[in-house]
């Protein structure tokens, strides 16, 4: 169900914060569904569990409800057991590469994205979906959707987990023999993605405030240090990403503008599409960008939790509410129209 605008979704990783993520969604498809819906889906981290889910709702009614339902559940019941299995000490000693196995959340995974949802992500009436994690071999960044040529349900879950599994905290995914891992790691906010498959509208989710967030406690153990590592490479590369797209919307708006300056003469138009087309101008200007509006504002005013990999029911409720206050106040009128 897509609407006039090409609106794309980009959710940024967060772990359990995810929960402010599925707030947003909640309200959008409440207040907006019957406008129409994203026409692209893309995530990074727990922003990778959510895009596929968020995409389903683009189906008839009684999926998409389903598909937000499961959302819900998903980020309101389960606790840290139900997702990570924490090693044994001789296990770690053993095989020195995580702390936490990942089956629980590789099962959780394989059970709520159903062989049936997975097929309907494949068909063409379905919104764009896309999954960003890293492969630690060659060091490069992966985008995975259901629509690639051979995919199958079995790899893009293991891309899902991939995307998921943030290193040392967690055990690798291998993925055609391949070391991968959290796509926040290259990719915290993608954009990119989003941005080539022509979407005109994006509305970005981050999970924290724009202000980094000053540790309340001192760092001691050598996982809290490991996370605040984590955290601070993140903030840069989520900056990144989003200082790079407004780039890209700045490039657009100066394109458009000079191409109307020169509407009536043909001969400039065609000389200046000459040198948008060139190779270094192409990733700014090419023929498949389209972005008129990033729609801002759509996070945390403060940070939701140190731990992001500490998954509470009782606190992830309140910032599923938190995710549905903020987009009220944000979203005064529908992105798809």
């Amino acid at each position: 169900m897509a609407g006039k605008q090409r609106t794309a979704l980009v959710i940024s990783g967060g772990g359990a914060k995810g929960a402010f993520a599925v707030g947003v969604l909640k309200y959008i498809y409440s207040k907006y569904r019957s406008t129409g819906w994203f026409a692209i889906t893309g995530g990074t981290s727990t922003g990778a569990l959510i895009a596929p889910m968020a995409a389903l709702m683009a189906a008839p009614e009684a999926i998409g409800t389903q598909a937000l339902e499961t959302l819900v559940k998903m980020y309101t019941t389960v606790s840290t057991s139900d997702i990570l299995k924490k090693k044994k000490i001789f296990e770690v000693l053993k095989h020195p590469d995580c702390f936490y196995e990942s089956d629980p959340l590789n099962d959780l995974i394989h059970h709520h994205l159903s062989p049936k949802w997975f097929e309907w992500l494949q068909k063409p009436e379905a919104p764009e979906c896309y999954v960003v994690y890293t492969n630690y071999k060659t060091g490069q960044k992966v985008a995975a959707s259901p629509k690639d040529k051979g995919m199958i349900r079995k790899r893009f879950i293991k891309a899902m987990l991939a995307s998921a599994s943030v290193p040392v905290v967690m055990e690798a995914t291998s993925i055609n023999k391949d070391v991968c891992y959290d796509g926040g790691v290259r990719d915290l906010l993608p954009f990119g993605k989003a941005i080539e498959l022509g979407a005109e509208t994006i509305v970005p989710i981050f999970l924290d405030p724009e202000k980094f967030p000053t540790a309340k406690k001192a760092l001691k153990r050598m996982d809290k240090i490991l996370l605040r590592t984590l955290d601070i490479m993140k903030d840069e590369t989520l900056r990144n990403d989003y200082e790079m797209a407004q780039l890209i919307n700045i490039g657009i708006q100066a394109k458009e503008e000079i191409l109307s300056a020169f509407k009536d003469d043909p001969i400039a138009i065609e000389k200046l599409n000459m040198v948008f087309m060139k190779d270094e101008f192409v990733p700014l200007l090419g023929p498949g960008k389209r972005l008129i509006k990033i729609i801002t504002g759509l996070r945390p005013d403060k940070p939701l939790t140190e731990d992001s990999l500490k998954f509470d029911p009782d606190e992830m409720r309140k910032w599923v509410r938190l995710g549905e206050k903020k987009a009220r106040k944000i979203l005064k009128e529908s992105p798809f129209v």
